[in-house]
């Protein structure tokens, strides 16, 4: 990854040094673990998007950068692997004249996918913290959040003859595919998956889709 070099005056600089942790900043050392620094790369990928800036101190806050650009080669080598150069990631080296070495400034987008730190779990972004993604319901909220999934691709508790046996899909399949049988339609249809109903099959072909839907989807259904 070639990474350039960007001149800043001294305001800037003091500017930057100082700069409130937040939702959307962040500082930290050289000396911190480039691991580390993954899981607040992903909570800002996978939130509102941010910038990160290596090589400030605290108490007090302070300029103390690479050495030159190879000093950061363990951090880029790792940021690189993943989250490389291109549309949601920029790196840029930060120089200015009197301070100490070369801050790395890493500009973060929203991603439309969900990214992880290296130990393979993702992170949220909330104020300054950086919160694990560590429970399958956690995950499935971030896929939600992000359109990864959609919850109408879920699957439901029930038998998939709460939708292949109903009197709704057979009307419909008597009168749209009458060449078709309802459980290998379903199926084709992805309405059903491991034998079970996704819910967008349960609102669609559900004599009773309010009795099998889960409660926390809050999704009322009227008949007419």
């Amino acid at each position: 990854m070639s990474i350039t070099v960007q001149k800043v005056t001294a305001d800037q600089a003091k500017l930057i040094a100082s700069i409130e942790e937040n939702q959307f900043y962040d500082v930290k050392a050289i000396e911190i673990e480039p691991a580390k620094l993954t899981k607040a790369i992903s909570a800002f990928a996978n939130s509102d998007g941010g910038d990160l800036y290596v090589g400030i101190v605290n108490e007090p806050r302070a300029w103390k950068g690479f050495a030159n650009p190879e000093a950061a080669n363990g951090h880029i080598q790792i940021f690189d692997k993943l989250f490389p150069l291109g549309t949601d990631f920029s790196y840029e080296f930060l120089k200015c004249d009197g301070l100490v070495g070369l801050v790395l400034h890493i500009q973060i987008n929203k991603t439309k996918g969900i990214m992880r730190a290296s130990n393979g779990i993702p992170y949220t972004r909330k104020g300054a913290q950086c919160l694990p993604i560590d429970t399958p319901e956690k995950l499935r909220m971030l896929e939600y959040a992000k359109g990864v999934s959609s919850f109408e691709d879920e699957t439901v508790n029930a038998d998939k003859e709460a939708i292949s046996d109903s009197k709704v899909i057979k009307d419909f399949i008597r009168d749209v595919v009458p060449t078709a049988e309802p459980e290998g339609w379903l199926k084709k249809q992805v309405l059903l998956r491991n034998d079970k109903p996704v819910v967008a099959g349960v609102l669609l072909f559900s004599d009773e889709p309010q009795a099998l839907l889960p409660k926390r989807c809050g999704i009322k259904v009227y008949h007419y």
